[in-house]
């Protein structure tokens, strides 16, 4: 066994080092776009399997010994089911190819372990570090037990303490390698808000002192146009010009305060809100709006839903996307908002049946100045994101071309002593 060390070391320096150079030149590179970088990963992690099936540890017996596993979790967990089994198909092609016996075996584990990674999948990624260490520990524990049953029923049970060290390896190796993918993961997510936060600093600073300087010429501007349209010698055409540009005014004002919601910080006092009867009166509001468009509303909300946070915050963001979802069905839709308490969080969903967006523009929601409107300012939706954000909860957008979108707001959910019997 001891004989083997080196070639042991050298397959957890062909399965790590390349996903540390990788995730190295990851946060080098912004310019790239997540598809692209999960691609390259994908590429990397082919390359790895290719690597450790080519140059297998061989001892007694004819036996040899490779680090195949852990580029199949990693793609599973990491990449996608469906790449996943992807690399798995390689990897049984690449073992046809390199002669390997017990292929059924193989195949039939491996489908297993995609099954248990199916139903894990979804939950893996809400789970903290220990917890994932300790869900792949327990699928490769099963894998282990398999190979022991294995040696055991070939009357082979001499190379369990050898397969059992190598096991050990590659559990080791395995843990190292999902805690370098969590933490360079995570400093990726912290340069990410980091830049956000520069960008949000810059745009707070700017925003408030050109509105400031901005919004007193308008006043002015506002005034005297005023002023003219009670001039009894002004004709019609030019009173119709003068409502044109004191619209625009209104207008260009509306924007200035926007941007000023944007720079001022969240000082308001907090109150416990139930966010079902704000809800209802939101849409009671909008049912003129929605129905000048001849839109149906459908809602289902449930009774008290209560969060923590300020009414006129909470309005300002159930009205900004409820209109921008009446705004998006444009003639002849249905809308639909629903509201319910689900894994003590309130969820709030709006769904309009409009055009949709492609995964681009469904990546710059909630960016500052990026509106899918043509007179669009996109601040209305940064100053929602930055509400739920105070309020420790979260916006999720889902669409589809063609389709539609859904707004998914998840706020802490608080009890009263009325509605938690």
């Amino acid at each position: 066994m001891l004989d083997h060390i080196g070639h042991v070391l050298y397959h957890v320096l062909i399965v790590i080092f390349p996903i540390l150079l990788y995730y190295l030149l990851v946060i080098q590179d912004q310019s790239s776009t997540p598809k692209l970088h999960s691609n390259k990963l994908l590429g990397m992690i082919i390359v790895i399997l290719l690597l450790t099936m080519s140059f297998p540890v061989s001892y007694a017996n004819g036996f040899s010994y490779d680090f195949r596993i852990i580029p199949i979790f990693v793609t599973l967990f990491y990449i996608g089911l469906f790449r996943g089994m992807a690399v798995i198909l390689i990897m049984l092609i690449y073992s046809q190819i390199l002669g390997d016996s017990g292929l059924f075996i193989i195949s039939m584990n491996y489908v297993i372990i995609a099954i248990i990674f199916y139903f894990l999948l979804k939950k893996y990624h809400s789970l903290l570090l220990n917890k994932k260490l300790m869900v792949l520990s327990a699928i490769y524990g099963f894998i282990v037990v398999t190979r022991t049953i294995t040696l055991v029923k070939n009357n082979q049970s001499d190379q369990i303490l050898v397969m059992f060290i190598f096991s050990t390896i590659t559990w080791i190796t395995l843990l190292l390698v999902v805690l370098l993918i969590e933490n360079v993961n995570q400093q990726i997510l912290l340069q990410k808000e980091l830049r956000h936060s520069e960008k949000m600093n810059v745009i707070s600073q700017l925003a408030a002192s050109v509105a400031h300087e901005v919004r007193n010429p308008l006043t002015t501007v506002n005034g005297f146009l005023q002023l003219i349209m009670r001039d009894d010698n002004i004709t019609e055409k030019q009173r119709n010009y003068i409502d044109i540009t004191l619209s625009e005014l209104y207008r260009a004002q509306s924007i200035i305060n926007d941007y000023l919601s944007l720079a001022k910080p969240n000082n308001s006092s907090t109150q416990l809100i139930n966010i079902s009867e704000e809800l209802a009166k939101t849409v009671e509001l909008m049912t003129s709006y929605s129905n000048i468009q001849n839109i149906e509303v459908k809602t289902s909300i449930e009774n008290f839903l209560f969060i923590n946070g300020s009414k006129d915050e909470i309005k300002q963001v159930l009205i900004n996307i409820i209109k921008n979802a009446i705004e998006a069905i444009g003639n002849d839709g249905l809308l639909t908002i629903d509201a319910f308490s689900k894994d003590h969080e309130v969820v709030v969903e709006i769904t309009d049946n409009g055009q949709g967006m492609t995964k681009e523009q469904l990546s710059k929601i909630g960016t500052p100045f990026y509106s899918t409107k043509d007179k669009g300012t996109g601040v209305g939706l940064t100053i929602c994101f930055q509400i739920i954000e105070q309020l420790k909860g979260s916006i999720e957008v889902e669409s589809a071309v063609g389709k539609g979108t859904s707004f998914i707001i998840k706020l802490p959910t608080y009890h009263t002593p009325s509605n938690s019997k």
